[in-house]
């Protein structure tokens, strides 16, 4: 039987973060270690549409551009969404004396 709990997004990350800090400084107990590995699997699921565009092609590019942006800021987020299209502007019919 499988059981399902929600936790908001902010709270996973507030704690991982937490539980991170407890890592760095050698302080963080297995339990804790599994939980962040438990937190860090679930929060994996959660698929976000990035990409960045470093050549121009329009085409993005790969998870490893984000090192290369770091550090040299060259890349721009690409839009997957497609552009909506511009209203036209309506015009008179009528010459203007």
């Amino acid at each position: 039987m499988n059981k399902q709990m929600q936790v908001g997004l902010g709270e996973a990350v507030k704690r991982v973060n937490h539980l991170h800090s407890k890592m760095s400084r050698g302080i963080l107990n297995p339990e804790e270690k599994q939980e962040l590995s438990l937190l860090m699997e679930a929060l994996d699921n959660i698929k976000i549409d990035l990409g960045f565009d470093c050549d121009g092609d329009g085409i993005p590019d790969s998870i490893e551009i984000f090192t290369a942006t770091a550090k040299t800021s060259c890349c721009r987020l690409v839009d997957f969404e497609a552009p909506k299209p511009k209203k036209k502007r309506k015009t008179s019919s009528r010459k203007k004396k």
